[in-house]
């Protein structure tokens, strides 16, 4: 019987007590009590039993901690351990990992660990298990079952379910008595206590009077309690609490009618329900909060609308993908804020209130994109019924404004804009293609024009289509060049290959960033221009003078209009030679005869 009674659950308790602290068995009374109230309670998992919940959870600490490379790894493991039949109870170990790591990164100011906790002497006066100087050989530990009723489970969880009660001085009942109404009402009192109050082993501190917990960190419940209304007011209603609004406030960040707030469509805003009781401060903030929303619609309904229309162009399509980057990088914050509220939940009794989620939070970590999204959705209103070179222009002249950030919002929106114009540009200058499918290049073509009216009729310059940040001369340029090698391509037909009438051809595949060589017109711009217009230009008139001898054509025609080389028509030329030399729109006919 001896040795039964030293393999008891009882006896191996104590001594394991024993050996955690180093004292002995009188001195580990009170941490022992601790411990068969912990294991006689019945603690219950804060999540559902979901493996997959559980590992999205981890992995998000993973990403909260810049582990990217840790967070794929663990989804590799994970995948391979649900192939294999080694373990049965995969969400209990992957719910211990992440407790784990929940505990490693916990303020120390919270409740003292359990090691601390055994290593100190509980209050005497606040406990509900037995208190005794001798060795518990016939103490009963008791697990209660979950479908205990909800008093028995009051007092299982308290670890009394099946334990007599005893007196501060010494046993009492024996174990397989019932205690009576008071007692256990005494004991669940005594049970609540010790949960309670604060860990103390002076006497003057565990008799001092209970009190409610009280901060962020106490309760759900007591984080953001839910306010009466003001004295005066006849109506008993509560108002709803700032964590209920944040909830709300999120949904609407991303187009999504809450509980309380909804878009009014007459209005075309998001109102707060006037029969919700509210005060006019967190109506007002959650008001202020609401345009996000609306501006996140109003960019989200130009995307959605112009995405998938094929006749927007190259250029509508890269502006849309342009907003669609911006409404990337504003889901990031959402998604973080997301996380933010999901561990408040998840850990409320201990969050405090420098870091729990507020309207007040909200309002200054959204103010950034909100100047962002009102910039866009301007922009958007500013671009409708726009395309091409002329949606471009819309955009460059945003770009005007003295805040640099904005700025460079617009910058950036104007290399993706403006980088399809370019290509058009290049493929037109250096190889003289048009593809130009939706119109929205500056230079249009004519199919039905025949070849010997090429240069005069067939290419014509789009003038609404040339953006703003490109000038008339530079434009003019641009048509010249393209159509001087259609010219040598269609009428002379010159086989040349681009490459071989100008070598800078080569940076068709590789253009520069179109935002820093348009903002340079006058520089590399420029320079590419002029180059391509005299090579080109010098490429076709040596064409003309070797296989077509224009110089030869044009003396000859001098004779036949001058009748020959006298001395009159000598000295005739040369009183002409400076009229002659003049531009060609400057000299008029009456002038001439």
């Amino acid at each position: 019987m001896a040795a039964l009674d030293q393999k008891s659950p009882n006896v191996l308790l104590q001594n394991l007590c024993c050996k955690i602290t180093g004292k002995s068995e009188a001195e580990v009374a009170h941490q022992f009590q601790y411990a068969v109230r912990v294991i006689g309670s019945n603690y219950a998992p804060t999540i559902e039993r979901d493996e997959f919940l559980v590992s999205e959870k981890i992995k998000k600490e993973l990403l909260k901690q810049r582990r990217e490379a840790d967070a794929a790894l663990f989804s590799e493991l994970h995948r391979k351990l649900q192939t294999q039949g080694v373990l049965k109870h995969r969400w209990s170990i992957l719910y211990l990992l992440l407790s784990l790591c929940e505990d490693s990164r916990k303020p120390s100011n919270r409740v003292c660990s359990y090691g601390a906790l055994l290593a100190q002497a509980l209050p005497r006066d606040v406990h509900s298990t037995p208190f005794y100087y001798a060795r518990p050989q016939s103490l009963p530990l008791s697990y209660p079952e979950r479908s205990a009723t909800a008093h028995n489970s009051s007092i299982a969880t308290s670890g009394i379910g099946s334990m007599g009660v005893f007196s501060i001085n010494g046993p009492g009942p024996t174990p397989p008595s019932l205690p009576g109404p008071q007692a256990v009402g005494e004991s669940m009192r005594g049970s609540r206590l010790a949960w309670t109050l604060p860990i103390s082993s002076s006497p003057s501190g565990a008799a001092a009077a209970p009190r409610p917990p009280t901060g962020p960190s106490s309760s759900p419940a007591s984080k953001l309690p839910q306010r009466q209304r003001r004295d005066g007011d006849g109506s008993g209603e509560s108002e709803i609490g700032e964590d209920a609004l944040v909830r709300d406030i999120l949904y609407v960040f991303q187009g999504i009618d809450g509980k309380f707030i909804k878009m009014c469509s007459p209005e075309n805003c998001y109102k707060i329900d006037s029969k919700v009781p509210l005060c006019k401060s967190l109506r007002d903030t959650s008001s202020r909060l609401a345009e996000l929303g609306w501006l996140h619609n109003k960019i989200r309904k130009y995307t959605d609308s112009h995405s998938l229309d094929r006749a927007f162009g190259l250029v509508g399509q890269s502006f849309c993908a342009a907003l669609h980057q911006e409404l990337k990088e504003y889901y990031r914050l959402l998604s973080v804020l997301h996380a933010q509220l999901q561990v408040e939940e998840d850990q409320g009794v201990n969050m405090s209130v420098e870091s729990s989620l507020t309207l007040r939070r909200l309002l200054v970590w959204t103010y950034d994109p909100k100047v962002r999204l009102k910039t866009l959705a301007a922009l958007v209103d500013y671009c409708q019924g726009r395309k091409g070179g002329e949606l471009a222009s819309a955009v460059h002249a945003y770009g005007k404004t003295g805040d640099p950030h904005m700025r460079a919002l617009i910058q950036h929106i104007l290399g993706l804009v403006s980088h399809p114009i370019l290509n058009f540009l290049y493929r037109w200058i250096y190889d003289g293609e048009l593809e130009d499918t939706y119109h929205e290049f500056f230079v249009a073509s004519d199919p039905t024009v025949k070849t010997d009216r090429l240069w005069h009729d067939k290419y014509s310059l789009r003038k609404s289509m040339i953006p703003s940040f490109i000038t008339m001369d530079q434009a003019r340029k641009v048509l010249l060049i393209g159509k001087s090698i259609n010219f040598l391509h269609q009428v002379c037909h010159d086989r040349t290959p681009p490459g071989k009438i100008m070598p800078a051809s080569k940076s068709t595949d590789s253009p520069k960033d179109a935002a820093e060589l348009f903002t340079d017109l006058e520089g590399a711009f420029q320079s590419k221009i002029d180059a391509a217009y005299f090579e080109t230009s010098k490429y076709l008139l040596d064409v003309l003078n070797k296989n077509y001898q224009l110089l030869e054509h044009l003396q000859a025609m001098r004779r036949y209009l001058l009748l020959g080389q006298g001395d009159f028509i000598r000295h005739l030329m040369d009183l002409l030679k400076f009229l002659l030399g003049t531009l060609v729109g400057m000299c008029s006919v009456w002038t001439i005869m």
